[in-house]
């Protein structure tokens, strides 16, 4: 720690309060961020639902002409 600068130093205090300080109150940016993570979290489950659901749909239809398929008379 000896080589560390005064900045250094004070970021590493900063991280301190925020892991063992029950009292500690995150400052603005602090929130803004987690909420920013948080609705680029909520975008990418929406993401990924709607890529699950277009994919069901599509073997769901895809088993629906398999099945009309299968139904055919076959001229033989």
């Amino acid at each position: 720690m000896k080589e560390m600068s005064d900045i250094e130093l004070t970021k590493v205090e900063k991280l301190l309060d925020v892991f063992f300080d029950p009292d500690f109150k995150p400052d603005r940016r602090v929130e803004i961020s987690q909420s920013v993570i948080t609705d680029e979290e909520q975008s990418l489950d929406k993401s990924i639902q709607e890529a699950k659901n277009k994919l069901n749909t599509e073997q769901f239809e895809k088993r629906i002409e398999q099945f009309k398929q299968s139904k055919k008379p076959k001229n033989g």
